[in-house]
């Protein structure tokens, strides 16, 4: 989720003040703009931190039934950030990082999705190292105005956030158990009330990302972990 916005209207009205005034107008814009940027970063990035709280809890809710967070590979990945003209600001994770004995090997790591492993291909996903990798590419871009971002890398969080459809398998005496559908829009949520938050923001963007899979692009991304 990001979020983008400009900030024109204050410059405007201490312009027209320091007319009347009789003080330097450029001198005044430069203070003006140095204070009103500082203000907004502080005022942005505390947002930024209260939010980020909200979504984890909000996915903690849902975790001890579904196991949403088995390995911690999920909410290690939940992150922030908010930048000015391209520069990263600030920005953080919802916790620290933790290192759950239920992932691979003993660790934290999950495979790219918890419920496909393919043993000719199968290789872990850092979600934590996965958000790094987001903070740097996303805080580093955009020429204009303030952005403010909410992200989980986890691959498989968007399974959760889209829906799908969970079959319950078999029982003993080999009867269909059926299935159901589950969906946790947690994200949509926050985008709903972000986007009121800010507003009059410039620009949102809202993207669920949902692997989807193949013998061919399992096979692409397994030559690519291989590489390096």
């Amino acid at each position: 989720m990001v979020l983008v916005f400009t900030l024109h209207a204050i410059v405007g009205d201490y312009m027209a003040s320091a007319k009347l005034t009789g003080w330097n107008p450029n001198l005044l814009k430069k203070q003006v703009m140095e204070n009103a940027i500082a203000f907004n970063n502080s005022r942005l990035v505390t947002y930024a931190k209260m939010t980020i709280i909200e979504i984890g809890y909000k996915i903690m809710s849902y975790h001890s039934k579904n196991g949403m967070d088995r390995t911690g590979n999920l909410l290690n990945s939940l992150c922030w950030g908010v930048s000015y003209k391209g520069q990263l600001i600030e920005s953080g994770f919802f916790r620290d990082a933790v290192l759950r004995n239920k992932g691979i090997d003993g660790t934290s790591e999950s495979f790219l999705h918890e419920w496909f492993v393919d043993e000719k291909y199968a290789y872990p996903e850092d979600g934590r190292q996965l958000a790094e990798e987001y903070i740097r590419k996303v805080g580093g871009t955009g020429s204009t105005g303030w952005k403010v971002f909410f992200a989980i890398l986890a691959p498989y969080w968007g399974y959760w956030e889209k829906g799908f459809t969970m079959k319950h398998g078999f029982s003993t005496n080999g009867n269909f158990m059926g299935a159901s559908f589950m969906k946790f829009s947690v994200m949509a949520e926050v985008y709903d009330k972000v986007k009121k938050d800010l507003k009059p923001a410039r620009k949102y963007y809202f993207n669920v990302s949902v692997p989807t899979y193949s013998a061919e692009s399992i096979a692409k991304r397994w030559n690519k972990y291989q590489e390096g």
